[in-house]
């Protein structure tokens, strides 16, 4: 992929969590069919993560440098989140107003770090080629979605208008493209050691981002055996994906 075509499919990317909230608006979806959504999403990225880019960055570089960026992007990012708080709805405070005047930043900040997170991951899966890219892209809208329909209630409760919410999961597409455009100028046509370094610091990066956010919101669904034959029907899709 060259470096416009990946700006372009970054800011569609990052701009369909608001297409969540758009249906939401037009469409009331049930907690069952969303949490089915969300894990089904969540499988198809974990298997790009550990079984497309993790792979590629071993055969490009070795396991050395592949292990050290992927160590390295989850400890930059664990140490991100400690220093910048955020939910995806998953904390419970005891103090009710508290809550909901610091939903909206909270969510504001869980989003600027996945979309991030997730740039980065679509800019190094560009930079190694462009079926991997695509299968990315693919991936992100699909988590992207139903992220944008989850999120939107809890904002709605906290009194803000339809237009602001709309532009906050609109504005998720700015990290995204800011970390793929960084991430794809730096390691594009760069030495196998460094591609191989920085698309496993990607895949660090966003695994622990997912395990940070995603995975307490796809535990928390009533009925885990759906849950679980959400995730591994998205697993499938996700080799699908990597197999175009």
């Amino acid at each position: 992929m060259d470096i416009l075509t990946v700006l372009l499919l970054s800011l569609i990317a990052g701009a369909s969590t608001a297409v969540g909230g758009v249906i939401y608006n037009y469409k009331r979806i049930s907690k069952r069919v969303l949490q089915a959504a969300l894990s089904g999403s969540t499988g198809v990225l974990l298997a790009i993560l550990l079984l497309g880019a993790m792979p590629s960055a071993i055969t490009l570089g070795g396991i050395g440098y592949a292990s050290l960026g992927f160590i390295l992007g989850g400890v930059v990012f664990m140490v991100t989140g400690f220093l910048f708080p955020h939910t995806y709805l998953n904390e419970k405070y005891e103090d009710r107003l508290y809550s909901i005047l610091k939903t909206g930043s909270l969510i504001l900040t869980g989003l600027v770090l996945y979309n991030f997170t997730a740039g980065l991951v679509f800019g190094s899966g560009s930079a190694f080629s462009g079926a991997m890219g695509a299968a990315i892209f693919i991936t992100l809208i699909l988590q992207n979605i139903p992220r944008g329909i989850a999120l939107y209630s809890p904002l709605e409760q906290t009194g803000m208008i339809k237009k602001k919410i709309f532009l906050m999961l609109l504005f998720s597409a700015v990290p995204l493209f800011v970390g793929s455009a960084a991430m794809f100028a730096v390691i594009s046509g760069a030495l196998p050691v460094v591609l191989s370094t920085g698309m496993a610091f990607s895949a660090g990066a966003m695994s622990f981002i997912f395990i940070d956010q995603m995975m307490p919101i796809v535990k928390g669904g009533r009925d885990m055996h759906e849950t679980a034959i959400a995730m591994f029907i998205g697993i499938f899709i996700g080799l699908l994906l990597l197999g175009i």
